[in-house]
């Protein structure tokens, strides 16, 4: 990925001295960012450009050439791309439209230049985009017409379309973020968003990399790099709409749709991920303050009623408000005018207007082991007071870095000084304290996180372990038959991987009830074994609360009946089970799997029986998983301080939770001919953690 930025010399195809050549536009942005390397153009009718002649074809340009990049007609690509081979070039950026996005036949385009770059060895960006930019070295090739207006810092990007990447680019230099890498890519048929992050978090001019996603197709490889990155990724996915189609069959399937994959395994790696914009750039301008590393926070305003919103957002999202010391609030009220104000965390600086004091004030705070972070909101009109407040705005943001703790600076004045303080300063600025507090909160769980992911690397190994031969040898019959197991097959695996659950028996008549169960006591329940019944309870498939072996047979018999007259059903027979004696303090929960097409397996815990549609929400990660991420999840369930013990209610043995929830991780990933797995319920107490019911299938 290295070569793509930094290339000796470019060669932009494509150009013509037509006033809306798009080529010519790629030609001036080379030159507007004094691109240091040696340019070439080429294009079909020749002529000359800003001094530089246009060339007819590649094959008048004798010198080598690293980088070419291609704005022609689609149909013409694929030959140039050959060419480009021909002549030793190696990387390529193709920003020519009308491929896959377009129709099948721009498809079967996308196809030839795959093989094509496969045979030279090439790599390239596109189609369907807009380019690259180094900041380092001026190598721009947008075919936007762009002026150099842009700052060098240490964000870099890559966008998946390149107007919202171009927004991007546009919101940073507003605020003075400044980026090193610029990325637009496009159809991302050769180089895609994972082999682009893996190179910045590598490239030393790189701090922080900022995604904008539409669509993720190697999420595994995507999440392996961040886990392993010490930069910050922020990601915008967009397009959330459920992509799959939901199966009703799988509560596991509706739980988990690709947005709430997205969303869990963005978190697991230690990525952040943003739905809007604005929230995106608040998070950036945070990561340019010190890191906050408490939630003690201080509250310093001129104003009374922001600093009751700057309190009420404070609480929202988390934070402490710790109170300043006794002789600290005296030697503030010396120099009030009126000492009207009650001073406290938040202050309320209202009654004071010497801006040395407020300088003095804000040391102090910053100086306090209390306080881990000060939000000062500032009010002032310009005209009057513009002089003073930027100058008591950079001493505020300068001693905020020499005492290592973030001073968020909230602004209240009119719109051309806010236009003023963006073009100054090389410190955020934020226009409301509800946003600069979410940005604190944010950067302050991004660091939880990221010391979380450091310290916790021990993945489970359940013991003892699953009978991997046997559940095997379950699902290499089930396929063998061309279906996915049913009732008791699936309770069979379950059972092989070792979690517990009551005795049952399968019965083809009423008369082997008897032989079945023996004398045991009741209750028990009767459930249709169906290849093609999912939702038993739905079809009457199900009876609870059977006292003794006379109930079990007319029930048994009732289920035959119905269900052998059905044969769209794929009735196979009665499952007999011992029903589980209730005992306070037991829930029921759902352990779930689910084989993503671009995130892997995924594991899922949830409240489960009649609750998995009333909550609707799930915790859910990738699997493998690690002790604490399965901790992680207890703790993510809706009303999870139940399993904790309520009201004299005994708590739930939490250790044998997480083994069930380690050992349905397993199945997922030691055998991927399961496609979905649904312990559901599985019954969780002081005591025992025990499955009732399942369903796993498989990979067609």
């Amino acid at each position: 990925m290295k070569d793509l930025f930094y290339p000796s010399s470019v060669v932009v195809i494509g150009v013509s001295t037509n006033h809306f050549n798009l080529g010519k536009e790629i030609a001036r942005n080379l030159f507007e960012f004094q691109y240091t390397g040696e340019i070439r153009l080429v294009g079909r009718d020749g002529g000359t450009i800003f001094g530089r002649k246009i060339h007819l074809s590649l094959d008048e340009i004798s010198d080598p050439i690293d980088l070419a990049v291609i704005l022609t007609p689609a149909r013409t690509v694929p030959s140039i791309l050959e060419q480009c081979g021909r002549k030793g070039i190696r990387r390529v950026i193709i920003e020519s439209g009308g491929f896959g996005e377009f129709d099948e036949g721009g498809r079967a385009l996308g196809e030839r230049l795959t093989q094509i770059a496969e045979q030279y060895e090439m790599r390239f960006i596109g189609p369907n985009c807009i380019g690259i930019i180094n900041i380092v070295n001026g190598l721009a090739v947008p075919f936007p017409t762009l002026k150099n207006v842009f700052r060098r810092g240490g964000v870099g990007i890559i966008a998946q379309s390149g107007g919202v990447g171009l927004t991007y680019l546009n919101m940073f230099a507003s605020e003075q973020i400044g980026f090193s890498k610029f990325a637009a890519i496009g159809n991302k048929i050769n180089v895609d968003e994972n082999d682009l992050l893996e190179y910045y978090v590598e490239d030393p001019d790189t701090s922080v990399v900022c995604l904008y996603l539409e669509s993720i197709r190697d999420g595994r490889r995507l999440t392996d790099i961040a886990r392993k990155s010490s930069k910050p990724i922020v990601v915008h996915k967009a397009n959330v709409g459920d992509l799959s189609r939901v199966i009703a069959e799988s509560h596991t399937e509706a739980l988990a749709n690709d947005d709430n994959v997205v969303d869990a395994a963005l978190q697991q790696s230690g990525m952040i991920r943003f739905k809007d914009t604005q929230t995106y750039l608040d998070f950036l301008k945070i990561l340019q303050l010190p890191q906050m590393k408490g939630r003690n926070l201080a509250i310093v305003s001129r104003s009374g009623g922001h600093a009751v919103i700057a309190t009420d957002a404070a609480y929202m999202h988390g934070f402490k408000l710790p109170p300043f010391r006794q002789d600290f609030l005296t030697e503030i009220r010396k120099h009030l005018r009126a000492d009207v104000i009650r001073l406290a965390n938040p202050l309320d600086l209202g009654d004071l207007f010497d801006f040395n004091v407020y300088v003095r004030i804000i040391e102090h705070t910053l100086q306090e082991k209390s306080v881990d972070g000060i939000v000062f909101l500032h009010t002032y009109f310009a005209a009057t007071e513009g002089e003073a407040s930027r100058k008591l705005l950079r001493t505020t943001a300068s001693m905020a870095e020499q005492y290592g703790k973030p001073c968020a600076l909230c602004i209240s004045t009119e719109t051309y000084e806010i236009s003023r303080l963006h073009k100054e300063f090389d410190f955020p600025i934020f226009m409301t304290p509800e946003r600069a507090i979410a940005a604190l909160d944010e950067s302050i769980k991004y660091n939880q996180r990221r010391t979380f992911i450091a310290r916790d690397n021990r993945l489970v190994a359940p013991q003892p372990p699953v009978d991997r031969e046997s559940v095997r040898a379950s699902i290499r019959q089930a396929l063998a038959d061309g279906r996915s197991p049913v009732l008791d097959e699936a309770l069979a695996i379950i059972r092989s991987a070792g979690i517990d659950m009551p005795e049952h028996w399968v019965v083809r008549d009423p008369d082997e009830v008897d032989a079945a169960i023996g004398g045991l006591p009741g209750p028990f329940a009767v459930k249709v074994i169906a290849e093609h019944v999912s939702h038993k309870s739905d079809k009457g498939g199900v009876v609870l609360g059977l006292p003794d072996p006379g109930s079990v047979r007319t029930a048994v018999a009732a289920m035959i009946e119905t269900f052998r007259s059905a044969p769209e059903s794929g009735f196979r027979g009665v499952l007999v089970q011992e029903m589980v004696p209730r005992v306070p303090g037991a829930y029921e929960l759902i352990i779930g799997g689910k084989r993503d097409p671009y995130f892997g397996p995924m594991v899922l815990l949830g409240h489960g029986g009649i609750f998995v549609e009333v909550f609707g929400k799930a915790s859910l990660r990738m699997a493998p998983l690690s002790y604490a991420e399965i901790e992680e999840m207890i703790e993510e369930l809706p009303g999870s301080e139940i399993l904790d013990g309520v009201r004299g209610m005994p708590p739930v043995d939490k250790e044998a939770l997480k083994d069930a929830v380690s050992r349905v991780a397993e199945l997922m990933v030691n055998f991927p001919e399961i496609n979905r797995i649904d312990v559901n319920p599985i019954v969780a107490s002081s005591t025992a953690t025990v499955a009732l019911d399942a369903r796993i299938f498989l990979e067609s």
